[in-house]
């Protein structure tokens, strides 16, 4: 019976060369092992699925390599060492999760571990993931051994925290902070993974995937996977994807926008009810109107946006919406939004949770913006030093010509 193995762990780097999005972290490795200049202690940290224990495994695969020239810092992959990585037989190569292995008793067997010589090759490696959960003793044993490490060993540290790392530890390593992938790279990467595979896939789905997987290959991947079982005869279209995410055409949540944005609360609530009647969950609509305000905000201020998880048909409704939204009520949305991510997280029931959230972006963008406040009551002032003392404006006669500036506002 074959075993099946997942696209993340079958289509995992095995070269420095086969790592995506992390380009400046693979140079200055690559040209450190060259001029021989990287130090016994390195240090991985970035969110989850970005390559940290995979780079960490790679370069541990090259400081063994028998083959190795420092004129090529790339591991074989085909000496005793390097085959002996593939099958996990590495008797030299130790790691460890101090998610399960915290203590300081767990520390120091690393450090005696660290007096005795390799059986084969050039250095004792240790491999230590999540190692920002090890207790503070822990680290406090570790600091001599990192700091004047033995010339066989090197220690690989990889972490999705690095501000729970005491500041002694980050002093004694080179760091690599590891950024998301940009999600265009992904897109093309899930692409050539599809090819390999025999897979068919447009590219407005491995867009939506991408855009899932938040910059990480790892969840990417995991997101295909479950999209190819999903498809039918190998082809995987854009409607599969969002079926399986929960995601609705963007149409919708442009539609939704509009009416934000124009304050018709009772069309705004009756258009995102029937947004989550489709099994959209609340999270993935605040989500795509996050990425709808991002690019409106791009498209008036005529700035090129970083990444863009919207479909192509999208791109001409934003465009068109953009002329009639204001920056100022576009930056009162987007602060909104981001707050109603939290306050989602706070509540059972987040369907209700998010109408409540339209219903106080929808008021408030009806809401004058500051500089149209300032220029309004710049007239006021003006109207009131012209006339003569004894014509004097009463209080009452301010806030009616207020009030008739600005009729959706509440003056108090």
């Amino acid at each position: 019976m074959n075993v099946y193995i997942p696209l993340a762990s079958k289509y995992r780097p095995q070269k420095f060369a086969d790592v995506i999005g992390q380009d400046v972290a693979i140079k200055i490795i690559t040209c450190g092992m060259q001029k021989n200049r990287l130090g016994a202690a390195l240090l991985f940290s970035g969110t989850h699925g970005v390559g940290k224990t995979t780079i960490a495994r790679i370069l541990a695969k090259a400081f063994r390599c028998e083959e190795y020239d420092r004129g090529d810092p790339e591991p074989c992959c085909r000496c005793a060492s390097c085959l002996g990585f593939a099958s996990d037989n590495q008797t030299d190569v130790v790691e460890t999760d101090a998610a399960s292995n915290t203590s300081v008793d767990d520390v120091r067997e690393i450090i005696e571990s660290c007096q005795y010589r390799p059986i084969s090759g050039r250095y004792r490696i240790f491999i230590i993931d999540e190692v920002h959960m090890l207790s503070k003793s822990a680290f406090n044993a570790l600091l001599k051994t990192l700091e004047e490490p033995p010339s066989h060993v090197k220690f690989l540290l990889a972490t999705t925290e690095t501000h729970k790392i005491p500041e002694t530890i980050l002093s004694r390593v080179l760091r690599f902070d590891l950024k998301k992938v940009d999600l265009s790279l992904v897109a093309q990467y899930l692409s050539s993974i599809c090819n390999q595979e025999h897979i068919s896939a447009s590219a407005e789905a491995l867009s939506l995937i991408a855009g899932a997987g938040d910059g990480s290959i790892r969840d990417s991947l995991s997101i295909l996977d479950q999209a190819i079982n999903m498809s039918a005869n190998n082809e995987l279209t854009a409607q599969n994807v969002r079926d399986m995410l929960g995601v609705s055409d963007d149409t919708d949540i442009i539609e939704l926008l509009k009416l934000i944005l124009s304050s018709n609360l009772k069309d705004s609530i009756a258009q995102y009810r029937s947004i989550i009647k489709s099994n959209i969950s609340p999270h993935m609509v605040v989500r795509r109107l996050i990425d709808c305000i991002y690019i409106l905000a791009c498209l008036k201020t005529n700035v090129e946006p970083q990444e863009n998880a919207l479909s192509e048909n999208a791109l001409p409704q934003l465009r068109e919406l953009s002329n009639a939204a204001s920056l100022p009520a576009l930056s009162r949305v987007w602060q909104m939004l981001l707050k109603g991510v939290e306050e989602l997280k706070l509540c059972d029931h987040p369907e209700v949770v998010l109408e409540m959230i339209l219903t106080r972006i929808s008021y408030a963008s009806g809401l004058p913006d500051l500089h149209e406040i300032i220029n309004a009551f710049s007239g006021v002032r003006e109207k009131c030093t012209a006339r003569k003392p004894d014509n004097a404006i009463s209080s009452n006669s301010l806030f009616d010509d207020a009030q008739k500036m600005f009729p959706d506002a509440t003056i108090c």
